[in-house]
């Protein structure tokens, strides 16, 4: 069983494809700050028993970078709470899709289509960028992508 471990975070369009030539690179992303997780809503049904009714995956990344970074020479370079596809105001943002690239012999994992809201944190005594993606699915395998 492989570790995830991840190199980067990446925003990408609503159909999945990279944004620009570079890409949304987010790198910098601190190990104590990033949550993963695929919770179940579940609903009572007869005799007391319950059943899953949906699933809301959901990916935290906590990064020290407040840019994107280019990869090889190219990409975007502007303020990641400036993008079109995150929210740091509760409006609603152009919708993407976050993805976490795995590292050699890793998983990358990858949200459905969500509305990423984006904030600064200095809770850890440093200045810190946070994304959150969040979507409800009816089936595990929708809401969160594992490749």
């Amino acid at each position: 069983m492989a570790k995830l471990i991840f190199t980067h975070a990446e925003i990408l369009t609503s159909g999945g494809s990279a944004i620009g030539t570079g890409g949304t690179n987010i790198r910098n992303i601190t190990v104590e700050g990033l949550e993963i997780s695929n919770e179940p809503a579940t609903v009572a049904v007869e005799n007391n028993r319950e059943i899953n009714e949906s699933f809301t995956g959901r990916i935290v990344v906590r990064t020290t970078d407040t840019n994107f970074k280019q990869v090889a020479a190219a990409g975007v370079t502007t303020a990641i709470l400036d993008h079109g596809s995150v929210s740091p105001n509760g409006v609603l943002p152009t919708e993407a899709k976050l993805k976490l690239h795995g590292a050699t012999g890793s998983h990358s994992i990858t949200t459905p289509v969500v509305y990423i809201m984006g904030h600064e944190d200095f809770s850890n005594g440093r200045r810190e960028t946070v994304l959150t993606a969040q979507a409800a699915e009816i089936s595990t395998l929708n809401s969160l992508a594992v490749s």
